[in-house]
């Protein structure tokens, strides 16, 4: 923000509080920005005391059973000790998180608490990047969201990446938002970048964070570039696509210098029908777009409102509402339009939440229906929910009222819905027989078999993280359930032995269902050649875990 524009913000506070000491009426958004303005820095670090303080209580120690937040572990230590670079589902996580492994080995709490450090972090970088850019009122609404929302929280307790993205994607709308306050259109290309060079720089490098953190974000830097395109300034189009392409290139000659080329092809597994069944093919034109109104309709319809906590928590899949979607949609696209003169800040904002949308729906399958792949934009959802219904109460006073108690209203119900979840957390504090089963059947594998011994898994990286580090061999998917076909695939795989655990279909119910990937294969290896599948050790009674010895 240039000076002048920092004495008009100040005159224009100075005239709010004269006008209130002379008795002149304002309206209460006037006196509640003057009154956020005056004590923001006492609010925004009581907002910190109370994000940390949901934090705390709704921390979770355990690592949750669905196999990718203890991948990223394993993507950490094996960078570490085996020099295996993370290229799967993005690296910048893994990489940063890989230095806590060194510190504090597997460790679960520590690894956790990075987390929670990168979610104090983006709290602090979002109030940075907003603040004196945005009405404090609308600030603040947004600042308790992301402080209390157990949805946005439940991801601060946990090992997977949003959280860390969260963070590193609020530095990088800070140093965006800096490098627009210093644009002057009469400065040449040269000039322009000598000035805030730096700036530029810290541009490059986190935007290519963001894009190696997660692969839908390589389309941030297109945002940038729109923004650009409708303000007219186009020198700094140049700088910013030089800047992130230079330290792109110079990344990734680093890494295939140090660890080799990429064996992993995003783009590849993008185009996929489905992600782990590379065998049914790659999606057409209409295949694409039909993935991306499935998706809209998933995110748009049902997880946005559940994240807000206006639809049930629990998540239904036959709850989805096509209105919802196309409301959601429409709200979000005309509040790009209007706000393209009315607040560059929150027009980027806008633009950058529609192309990550873009990415997401046309870049994820619609059967990975995981409400952690809308986290990363909710708070941007949540920032053009209330900035709009604040500029239009702004012209109808008699609205104002309503917004402060429906902003009131909603803070009370995400802390009521927060301390719910605490309850929730408590009873399910530790993991269900089968799991404690499974775990303590990796663990036998890592203290009882020679160390060479292979092991297959349905749950490679939980039995690697529970087992204090010992490699597994995953099985996702029933490849064939051919005796022949299975000895073969499982001998090519040098297979050894097969943990044959009984994990629930229903993770809160045990209803006799469990996830029977590996029983699939196993079964008809059994049946065929009994004298090849011998029982070696059995843990618990009731969702027993096996533990066999394949005999070839």
């Amino acid at each position: 923000m240039s000076k002048k524009e920092k004495q008009q913000g100040k005159s224009q506070a100075s005239t709010k509080s004269a006008l209130s000491n002379v008795g002149i009426k304002s309206d209460l958004f006037e006196k509640t920005d003057v009154w956020f303005e005056k004590h923001n820095k006492k609010v925004f670090y009581f907002m910190l005391v109370l994000s940390t303080l949901f934090s705390y209580i709704l921390f979770d120690a355990k690592v949750s059973d669905g196999g990718d937040d203890s991948s990223y572990i394993e993507r950490a230590w094996s960078l570490l000790y085996e020099n295996k670079f993370p290229y799967f589902q993005g690296p910048g996580y893994p990489i940063f998180l890989s230095i806590v492994v060194k510190m504090f080995g597997l460790n679960v709490i520590a690894l956790k608490m990075f987390s929670v450090f990168c979610h104090f972090g983006f709290v602090w970088f979002t109030y940075k990047a907003f603040v004196k850019r945005i009405p404090y009122t609308v600030l603040f609404a947004l600042i308790s969201f992301i402080s209390v929302n157990s949805f946005i929280q439940y991801y601060s307790s946990q090992t997977f990446t949003e959280t860390f993205f969260l963070f590193i994607q609020s530095i990088s709308f800070y140093i965006f938002f800096k490098i627009i306050d210093s644009i002057k259109t009469e400065q040449n290309l040269l000039s322009s970048f000598k000035e805030n060079y730096w700036k530029w720089i810290l541009f490059g490098l986190l935007f290519v964070l963001l894009s190696i953190s997660k692969s839908v974000a390589v389309v941030a830097i297109v945002a940038v570039v729109v923004y650009f395109v409708f303000n007219k300034n186009y020198k700094q189009i140049v700088i910013a696509l030089a800047s992130f392409i230079i330290i792109r290139l110079i990344y990734t000659y680093i890494t295939t210098s140090m660890y080799g080329a990429s064996t992993s092809d995003q783009f590849e597994m993008i185009l996929r029908k489905q992600l782990y069944k590379p065998e049914l093919g790659y999606e057409n034109f209409g295949g694409m777009f039909n993935r991306f109104f499935d998706n809209c309709n998933t995110y748009f319809s049902l997880h946005v409102y559940r994240i807000l906590h206006l639809r049930p928590d629990k998540y239904d899949i036959t709850s989805f509402v096509p209105f919802f979607a196309f409301l959601t949609s429409m709200y979000i696209l005309v509040c790009t339009l209007l706000s393209f003169k009315k607040n560059r800040f929150m027009f980027f904002t806008s633009i950058y939440l529609v192309t990550l949308c873009g990415g997401i729906f046309f870049g994820i399958q619609a059967q990975n229906m995981q409400d952690r792949l809308i986290i990363i934009v909710m708070p941007f959802i949540f920032l053009l929910l209330f900035y709009w219904m604040y500029m239009l109460a702004k012209r109808y006073t008699w609205m104002q009222t309503f917004f402060i108690l429906f902003v009131s209203g909603m803070l009370v119900w995400n802390i009521y819905c927060s301390l719910n979840k605490v309850k929730e957390n408590a009873k399910t504090s530790a993991y269900t027989p089968d799991w404690q089963n499974f775990l303590e059947m990796s663990k036998y594998c890592a203290d009882s078999l020679p160390d060479s011994a292979q092991v297959l898994s349905r749950k490679p990286s939980m039995s690697f993280l529970y087992s204090g580090g010992k490699k597994f061999i995953g099985q996702f998917v029933t490849t064939s359930m051919n005796a022949d076909t299975v000895l073969m695939s499982w001998q090519k795989q040098k297979v050894q032995y097969v943990i044959l655990g009984n994990l629930r279909m229903n993770p809160a119910k045990n209803n006799g269902r469990v996830i029977n990937t590996i029983h699939r294969m196993i079964g008809p290896v059994y049946k065929a050649y009994p004298q090849k599948i011998r029982l070696v050790k059995s843990i618990g009674t009731k969702e027993k875990c096996e533990l066999y010895e394949i005999v070839y």
